[in-house]
Parts: C-alpha cells; structure tokens; sequence
C-alpha cells in the first residue's frame, strides 16, 4: 500500500482562519492597539532584567 502524507492547512487557509479570529474577537467588543515602531514592551522603571543564554558555571 502506498502511504499518504499528511499535508498541514493551505496559507489561505490559515489567513482565512486568522481573518475569522480577528473578526470575532473585533465583534465582542475588544479592540487592537497599535504600538508604534521602536517602542519596546519593557517597563525601564522596574530596572535592567538579566539573563544568561547557555549552560551556567558550574561548581
């Protein structure tokens, strides 16, 4: 027998798909907020926020 692989949804069909979540999310009231270009979603006022990427040092 010959095996058929499974193919995952069409772009349209995901653009369609998007189309339909902002339709129903604009239609129950709530609305989108356009943040403009460079504007960062980190709060500066509660300080800097370091992270290590990688294995840390080990003892």
């Amino acid at each position: 027998m010959a095996t058929k692989s499974k193919q995952g949804p069409t772009t349209q069909e995901l653009r369609d798909s998007l189309d339909a979540d902002i339709k129903a999310f604009l239609d129950s009231g709530k609305k989108i907020t356009q943040i403009p270009n460079g504007v960062s979603g980190v709060d500066s006022t509660k300080g800097e926020k370091n992270i290590a990427l990688g294995q840390g040092k080990k003892s």
